[in-house]
């Protein structure tokens, strides 16, 4: 594949997940909306999000073999749709359990796409290169949080939080119909093993299984903030709803940048001390973010520092997640987007009852002896192999 096509490659792919990302963090800025709507608390409401992630915890994991066994292409087109067209359903829900439901629908096909696009990378990029790769995708993906959550507060704000979703619904099917016209559709070179092997092959590595472990850690650290932060500004600081979305451009602009470090510094030194001392150190800043009552200027700049410190750690992470088990990469990844989504959804729901009884101190107290065991994790069993970084 010539460069050419390679930057192509990661555009395609990098404008996919921005658009899942989207899907995603749509329902954040507008958690008071909806529960005002439907008569709901905002931590009940908090399973509007919960439940975008429920389906991937068991429809990635048996989706992941069968991309390894019969190429990617058509595992990104079918998510995409399904995930577009569920989410403006969505957009048209007329109780709680329909808005609940149709998320969860948008979560089965949002659930297939990370999956295949972290495999599909690398299948294509050597591991010296692919965590360069892989923080470009992310650096897109991450727009989603710098553009999506200031635009879907602001246009809530400005009509109402249905109006917000259903353009992200539009922007997924956008993404279906440039995947099939861009992407090149690709059998794996060798004829992998049966699904049942695959798994033999990841519960066989015990440094494949502590990755994993240390990435629903890491999930459940992060989805149980990244739900409530805007209503932590809103509330802390009593700010309006366009006013907290501002705000929240912090957590995208950091993800963002400290991708864009992680992922390059981990190519040349390891990937495997990324991950281990971002967790760490990011566990600390929200400790301090969520038990400190800083003015607002201080607590905007610590989320962003927080935010870049975490970001760091996921373009890292999924390059030290390629590598383990490379036979069955697509099924490695199925696995971790399973986990991750397990995280997605215990995060927001932890999150909620934390909040509703006791505030937002003990979701800093909780995230902080999250990233302690994870570190710990990365450190005791993760290996790496280093003789395929990117020389100093």
């Amino acid at each position: 594949m010539t460069a050419r096509e390679r930057r192509t490659l990661l555009g395609v792919l990098g404008f996919l997940t921005f658009a899942s990302v989207y899907a995603n963090i749509v329902i954040v800025p507008v958690l008071v909306q909806i529960a005002g709507e439907f008569g709901t608390t905002t931590g009940t409401a908090g399973l509007v999000a919960a439940a975008y992630g429920v389906p991937g915890i068991v429809v990635a994991v048996l989706v992941g073999p069968y991309s390894d066994r019969f190429g990617r292409k058509w595992f990104l087109v079918a998510g995409s749709l399904v995930m577009g067209l569920a989410t403006i359903l969505s957009s048209l829900a007329t109780s709680f359990e329909m808005l609940v439901l149709t998320r969860a629908l948008a979560g089965m096909g949002a659930s297939v796409i990370f999956p295949n696009v972290n495999a599909t990378i690398g299948d294509t990029f050597p591991y010296r290169e692919r965590g360069r790769a892989i923080s470009t995708v992310i650096g897109m993906n991450t727009m989603a949080s710098i553009i999506g959550l200031p635009i879907a507060g602001i246009v809530a704000e400005a009509t109402n939080w249905r109006v917000s979703v259903a353009g992200v619904g539009l922007l997924a099917i956008v993404a279906a119909v440039l995947l099939t016209r861009l992407l090149e559709h690709k059998r794996p070179e060798s004829e992998p093993g049966r699904a049942r092997a695959l798994y033999r092959q990841i519960a066989a590595s015990p440094s494949a299984v502590a990755t994993l472990g240390s990435s629903l850690l890491g999930a459940l650290f992060w989805f149980t903030w990244a739900t409530f932060f805007i209503l932590f500004f809103q509330q802390t600081y009593d700010l309006s709803l366009g006013a907290a979305s501002t705000v929240g451009l912090t957590l995208g602009a950091g993800v963002l940048i400290g991708s864009q470090i992680g992922g390059r510094v981990g190519d040349r030194i390891g990937h495997r001390p990324i991950v281990a001392g971002a967790i760490l150190v990011s566990g600390a800043l929200l400790f301090l973010q969520t038990n400190l009552h800083l003015p607002l200027p201080a607590a905007a700049a610590l989320n962003l520092l927080l935010s870049a410190v975490i970001g760091s750690r996921f373009a890292s992470n999924n390059a030290l997640i390629s590598e383990q088990v490379p036979e069955a990469r697509g099924t490695m990844f199925a696995i971790s987007a399973s986990v991750v989504s397990l995280g997605m959804v215990l995060g927001p729901a932890i999150g909620g009852i934390l909040i509703d009884s006791f505030g937002f101190w003990a979701i800093g107290i909780f995230c902080a002896a999250v990233a302690v065991v994870s570190a710990a994790v990365v450190v005791a069993f993760v290996t790496e192999e280093t003789a395929h970084l990117e020389p100093l």
